[in-house]
This record gives structure tokens, sequence and C-alpha cells, in this order.
């Protein structure tokens, strides 16, 4: 009797609990974040900020759950419609925290009912709402994508203010804007409606919102194993066209007799093979109030847990600048010989500079002969090569050997005869291509002669094993460290589909970038465990294994991977002749100067009136080094600078990291007339002193202060 009394009570409990789900959704809320998912088709109906009272999603009727892509024979476009499919069994515990769906036997478009289930979790915590998913496929197809999660109707919050896509792109930001105007990416031929996306890892995160609020959606994902995209859909579409790929959007609730809304979702590649199960790696959302920095931070807690930089020698700690030296290319343009090297390292003593990164030392010059790293017999021999990085050592100056290990250069007996084995394969099983790259004669400008290139399978330890090999000669040779080139790039390359490699079929090649880093690293540690690994523009998973990332920038750079990982070291190129602007860029974000005349063709000497700024630059930072360099970067956070009572964004906020006192650097780019600049620090700042690269003794600081033009001044706490 106790026994049924028990079992009816649970019955009832569960009656009334699922009674009132099914009246009023379910819902998952706390202090930040509210959502609303229909228990009959999973579809998300309602997400609201709590901490903007944003109404991020709001249309029910536009809600979605998930959609998959499933190829059949001879019908490659085979999606699975989430909200199309038969009401899912459903778990809500964890204190109505956590809630689960799970479909079984999906319907496709073009197919019948096949053996396929998905088990849906999103769960709210203080990190966010975590969504995850377990896919199940006892089908003879592959599950090749899945959409999760999906918002059907992204509301703009302001539409008075542009809303914008953002995430990290080489070294700095990746922005579309999404309102008032879209640019469709892959081309108006390739979809229905408008259309764009970012994905990993060059970003990890996608932040959606305008300068006072926004959405966080985190990939927290360390281990690569697949490509996900953060992607953006205007529907129905433009009203009219401006350009072939942006157009004018609709500002109406409907367009046509078609509700304008916009999509945004998550695309997950896992590639499922029969009888295989998966599990989907977390995205995170979060709401957020402020502009893109708030947003970024959600992902720097995140970073934090997992997060350690490798360990690097002293000299690479302190303020110190490099230069490029190119030495040949594939055209035979034969700029320098190896002995040459020895008086330009004593250029670089005579001017201050710590390390040479030297660029087409190897057999066929800069882009050509990839991936030997041979020496080439028409710069010197192996020996001299060797003797004449150690006299530059002795001179305190250290060599930097620019290496590639990403290409197969398709024009050498080696690759035809063996490489060809170990390049990524697309799904006809032919290697992937890429362009290449045209160097100085009239003809190899016009890509008549250029050398293509096949992206490497870094999955594959056969692969692997000869990168190393190419690689230890770096090491024999007794160079300080190497820039390895387009480390963070496959040159389109995402999947390979090659049987024979040892990988699953097909595999995310990006996973492999790690383990041939640590495979590099366990080689360097046993010769030389002061060796810098130098990538070029890192993503930042890659900042586990290597110590700097070196990239380009224009002026209207937004720092947003410094900000990410303010400890890490950057470094950018100054080519100009008189390039104040770009040195004072590397100022205003603590990167490190790569002195690069003639697109490091040239001497230091070809750049009197840039190096001179440089070191001025260099200097300052020595004197204020607590700031400057050793200090935390906040980018703009912690102050404001006005110039004519309008806000100014050419500044950088410090924060020393032992006394927690602040300094500002702030940057005249104007290239003809000075600046008046006044600043507020948040908070209530000690004595305010200022100093410049042309004066950098101390002077006091009463809030306003005049900026010559193509100049720079350091306001700080005494």
């Amino acid at each position: 009797m106790k026994y049924l009394f028990v079992k009816l009570f649970f019955l009832l409990f569960t009656i009334l609990t699922f009674s009132r789900i099914q009246a009023n959704g379910i819902v998952l809320e706390n202090n930040t974040l509210k959502v609303v998912f229909n228990e009959k088709t999973g579809a998300i109906e309602q997400l609201t900020s709590k901490v903007t009272d944003w109404k991020i999603e709001n249309r029910a009727e536009l809600g979605l759950s998930f959609y998959m892509s499933i190829p059949l024979p001879g019908q490659r476009f085979n999606p699975i419609v989430g909200i199309k499919q038969k009401e899912p069994f459903l778990e809500l515990n964890e204190g109505n925290k956590k809630v689960t769906f799970t479909w079984k036997n999906l319907k496709s478009k073009n197919g019948n009912q096949l053996s396929i289930s998905f088990k849906a979790t999103a769960q709210l915590t203080e990190e966010g709402l975590i969504f995850t998913g377990e896919l199940e496929n006892n089908s003879p197809y592959v599950i090749e994508t899945i959409r999760w999660p999906m918002l059907g109707d992204l509301v703009i919050p302001d539409k008075s203010e542009s809303f914008s896509q953002i995430g990290m792109d080489y070294g700095g930001m990746n922005k579309f804007e999404i309102y008032p105007k879209f640019q469709n990416e892959p081309g108006y031929f390739a979809v229905d409606n408008p259309s764009n996306w970012m994905e990993t890892p060059t970003t990890p995160f996608a932040l959606l919102g305008n300068k006072n609020e926004g959405l966080y959606v985190g990939y927290h994902d360390t281990t690569t194993r697949d490509l996900l995209q953060f992607k953006t859909e205007l529907k129905p579409g433009y009203i009219s066209y401006e350009l072939w790929d942006t157009g004018v959007n609709p500002t109406t609730d409907s367009l046509a007799g078609q509700p304008v809304h916009y999509e945004f979702y998550t695309t997950h590649f896992p590639f499922v093979l029969p009888q295989e199960s998966v599990e989907l790696k977390p995205v995170v959302i979060k709401p957020y109030k402020g502009d893109w920095h708030k947003g970024a931070d959600i992902y720097k807690e995140w970073r934090a847990t997992w997060f350690k930089s490798p360990q690097t020698p002293q000299w690479f700690n302190e303020v110190h600048s490099w230069q490029q030296i190119h030495m040949n290319n594939p055209e035979d343009d034969i700029r320098y010989t190896y002995k040459d090297l020895l008086q330009i390292g004593k250029d670089c003593v005579e001017n201050g500079v710590k390390a040479i990164q030297v660029t087409g030392w190897t057999k066929g010059g800069q882009d050509k002969d990839n991936p030997s790293h041979d020496i080439d017999l028409r710069l010197g021999t192996w020996q001299e090569l060797k003797n004449v990085i150690s006299e530059v050592q002795k001179l305190g100056v250290k060599i930097i050997l620019f290496t590639k290990f990403t290409w197969a250069d398709r024009e050498t007996n080696w690759y035809k005869n063996e490489l060809i084995k170990y390049t990524t394969k697309d799904p006809y099983d032919y290697p992937y291509y890429y362009n290449g790259y045209a160097y100085q004669t009239d003809v190899q400008l016009a890509e008549i002669n250029t050398r293509h290139f096949s992206p490497m399978c870094h999955l594959s330890s056969d692969w692997r094993q000869i990168a190393t090999a190419e690689f230890i000669k770096t090491l024999d040779i007794g160079a300080d460290g190497m820039l390895f080139d387009e480390n963070q790039h496959h040159g389109g390359a995402k999947y390979c589909y090659d049987k024979s490699h040892g990988h699953k079929v097909p595999a995310y090649i990006f996973a492999g970038d790690k383990f041939l880093a640590e495979e590099f690293e366990i080689v360097k540690n046993n010769i030389n465990p002061d060796y810098i690994f130098a990538g070029e523009g890192n993503y930042d998973l890659e900042f586990r294994q290597y110590h700097l990332s070196y990239f380009r920038v224009d002026l209207d750079h937004i720092p947003l991977h410094r900000y990410i990982a303010p400890n890490e070291e950057m470094m950018i190129a100054i080519s100009g002749y008189n390039d104040r602007n770009l040195i004072n860029t590397a100022l205003l974000y603590r990167y490190i100067i790569s002195y690069e005349p003639r697109n490091f063709k040239g001497r230091l000497n070809e750049l009197p009136m840039t190096l001179a700024y440089g070191k001025k630059v260099d200097s300052l930072r020595k004197l204020y080094k607590n700031f400057l360099w050793d200090g935390e970067f906040h980018d703009t956070v912690g102050a404001k600078v006005l110039v004519n009572e309008k806000r100014y964004d050419k500044y950088s906020v410090y924060i020393d990291n032992k006394t927690g006192k602040k300094a500002i650097v702030i940057a005249n780019f104007n290239y003809n007339y000075p600046i008046e600049i006044k600043v507020k620090f948040d908070g209530k700042p000690k004595e305010l002193f200022s100093a410049s690269p042309e004066n950098p003794e101390p002077v006091s600081f009463n809030g306003i202060s005049n900026i010559p033009p193509n100049s720079a001044i350091v306001i700080f706490e005494k």
C-alpha cells in the first residue's frame, strides 16, 4: 500500500510538472539569462538578457531547434529539420537548470526514416547557457554537419545603432555588419538569402552586439577536433542590391508576405560515420552589457582555466626589436650570401636590434622547394652558415630562421615522387591546391610561372616524421629559433579524406597543428631548450606551444587578440621610410617592432627616420617597463580620452601588475596637425605625470596635453 502511494505521488507530481511545462514552455532562468524552449519541438522560442532586458529571441513561431546534413547516394542536399521531427523525449532536472531532448529515428527531406538519434542538452550555469549533444549514427550514411543551437529570430536591440558580429582574425579583429547593412559572404549564386560566418580555430567565439550590449557565443573546446562556424543569415533577403555582395536590409517586420528576421546558429562539422557515436563540444552563450571588451572578457575568463604559456629565455622577455632580412626568392633574385649576415648582425648591434629573422635562406629561396630546409649552395656552404650564426650570436644578436611546413611545392620531384602521399586530399582523392606566391619578375607577378602548393596533412605521422627531420636542420645549424610562416592556416583545406594517413576519414586537419608543434617541442628540448617558436598570426590555441605571433597591421587595426592574451609576445612589421604611426601602433598595443626595409629586402641604414623614432619608443618602453612592457594591457578599458570634447580611440591603458597603478598611451596618427587631448581615468588616480618618445623625462600632467603629429604620449600614476 505504501509503495502504491509513493508511486501515485510521483505520477501526480510528474503530471503537474509537465502540465506547467506545456502551459508555459520549458523555462531555464538565472540572474543573467532566461530561455524558453518548446517542449514538443525543442525550439528556442524566447531568449532574454536579464542584464539589459534585450529580447534576443522573441517570436516563438520562428523558433528553431537543430538542422542536420546527411547526404544520400546521388542526393547530397538532404537536410534533417529538427522542428519537423516527431516530439522528442524530454528530461528536465537539476533544479530546472538543465533540459535534454532526445530525438530518434529522424526523417530527412529526401529519404526515409533514418536510424539516427540526437540527444541535445542545454544547461544554465554561471558560465552561461551551455549547449552540448550526443549523436548516434546507426544509419548507412555520414552525418556531415549539425546546427545546434539555433536562434531563428535574432532581434536587433536598438535600430539606431549598428549591430555586428565580431571575432578574432590574424592578430586583430574580424567584424562584419549585420544591421543596417549585411554583407553576403558566399556569393549571390551560392545561397537563397544573404549569409555570413566566422569559424574556428581562427576565432573561438563570436560576439553579436552593438557598443552597448551583446551576446557572447563561444566554442569551449581545446582539442581542435572539429570545425565550428558561427553563422548569420538575413531572411528573406535584401530590399535591393547596392553592390554584388551587399544590399539594403528590410526595416519592416515582413517583406513580400514573409517574416523579416535574422537567424544565427553554430554549425558543427563532426562527420559522424555509420555505426559511430560523437559528443558535440560545448557551445556557450552569455549576454553582456557594454562594448566588445565585455564579451571578450567572458572568453578570457574561460581561457584562464586551461591556458599556460610556454617558458621563454630571459632575453625574449626584455624590451627588444627585430629585423627581417630576405636572402633569395623563387626567381633567383639573390640579395645576400650567408657571410653577409655578419655585417647585418653588426648593423643590428649599432642600432640596438636584438634578433634577425632570416628569410629565403633555404634551397630555392622563399616559397620554393617547400618543405626543404636544406641550405642553398649559391648562398654558401652549411659550415659557412653555421659559422656566421655563431659569430652573430657572439655580438649578442639572435638568429631566427624562417621556416615553412604548411606546404609542399608541387613542381618538385620530391612532391611528385613522395610528398604527394602526405598532402591533404579532398573528397575526390585529389590533393588540395594552393596558388602560391609571385615574386619580383614580370612573368611571375603575372602569375604565369608561379610555384603552386599543396597543404600537408599534419595528422599523418609519416608526414610529421619528415617535417621533424627538416625542422632539426634549423637546430643543427645553431639558430636561436624559427618563425614558422603560415602556421595558422592550411590554404582553404579543412578536412582530409586520405585513407592511408592513419586518421579518421574525413579528419579536421587543424587538429594536427598541435601534434606537429608538440613533436617539434620534444626535439628542441633535447637539443636547445631556449629555442624560440614563433609563428605567423597564431590562432589562440597555438600560443600553448608558440612563444610569439608575427603579423602585419594597418592603422585601423583593433587589438582583439592582444586584449585576449595580454601576456603573449606579438610582433608587427615596420617597413615605411618614416613609419612613425605604425611604431606608435606597436607602442599602443605592446607589439615588438620588426624593421623591414624595402619589404624586408633592405638594410637598416635605409630607414634612418623610422629607426630613429623606433629607438626612442623602445627607450621609452625600457624606462617605463613596469607599465609599457611588464604591465597588463587593457586596451581602452579604464580611462577615457577626449579630443574636441569627442571620444578618441587611439589609446591604451596599462596596469602595473605589482602596484596596480595605471598608465595610458595616446597616439596622434594625424600627419599634419597636433591634437589636444583630455584624459579621465576611472576612479581617482594619484599624482599624474607624462612623458613622450622625444621627451622621456616625466613632467607633471594636469589633465590636458598637446600631442604633435605622428607622435605619442604616456600618462602615468607615480
